[in-house]
């Protein structure tokens, strides 16, 4: 059985295989995403951290994020990572802030976990956060969406990304689906979303700077502007 002590030797792994990319290049920006990275804690980060760092050059003031699920951002587990890893910017997968539509998602975390680890977050001192919002998802009208962006724009965030729900083929939604057994993804509900959330953001002074991410200004995620200028990156894993 692998576990996560083999996930971070194949990691270091990659990164020392791979150092010879960046070669000459300053870092500016690290980003754990995929899969679940706040499954990790702060010994297991830094171990990370000290292989990159003893391999590249790093800027100043480096923007260094971590994708993270609500029930994993415990005030605990944020606080340890707030005193002793560089980590400074979250992306909390909230997709909803009701009950129903996380459970139709299958989401692990419900509603007050949600609203839990974005308070912590703020109170611990991270003020650089974003949270991942899902839209056209069939237990959702358009009232509701509304009422998850004014939810979300009560935090005062300074970045909020938000996508469509997309089925995927053999996935166990596509199969229920196709079974008849939980209602269809309609795409012209999706689009009116859509369109709900660019008003409403862009009249809460949020700069629509990329498909998926809305910012107010100075916020702009430096990571995501990277891939969008064609900036040389390196994805290990």
């Amino acid at each position: 059985m692998r576990t996560k002590k083999d996930l971070l030797n194949a990691l270091k792994k990659e990164l020392i295989l791979q150092k010879d990319y960046l070669v000459g290049e300053k870092i500016s920006t690290i980003y754990f995403g995929g899969g679940t990275p706040s499954l990790l804690n702060s010994n297991e980060l830094n171990e990370i951290f000290e292989t990159i760092y003893n391999l590249h050059s790093i800027e100043e003031n480096p923007e260094i994020t971590i994708e993270a699920n609500p029930d994993d951002l415990t005030r605990t587990y944020l606080d340890d990572l707030k005193k002793n890893t560089p980590i400074n910017r979250f992306s909390i997968g909230v997709q909803s802030f009701f009950d129903e539509d996380l459970a139709f998602m299958n989401r692990a975390h419900n509603a007050v976990q949600a609203d839990a680890a974005i308070k912590y977050a703020q109170d611990i001192g991270f003020t650089n956060l974003t949270i991942d919002l899902i839209y056209g998802v069939p237990t959702s009208d358009n009232a509701r969406w509304e009422k998850n962006l004014d939810r979300a724009l009560s935090y005062n965030l300074p970045h909020i990304s938000s996508y469509a729900l997309t089925v995927e083929s053999g996935t166990a939604l596509h199969a229920q689906i196709k079974k008849k057994k939980t209602l269809p993804v309609e795409d012209e509900k999706a689009a009116e979303q859509f369109n709900i959330l660019i008003k409403k953001l862009s009249e809460n002074n949020y700069d629509h700077y990329e498909i998926s991410n809305f910012a107010r200004a100075g916020h702009y995620a430096r990571h995501n502007s990277n891939y969008w200028l064609g900036a040389k990156y390196l994805g290990i894993g």
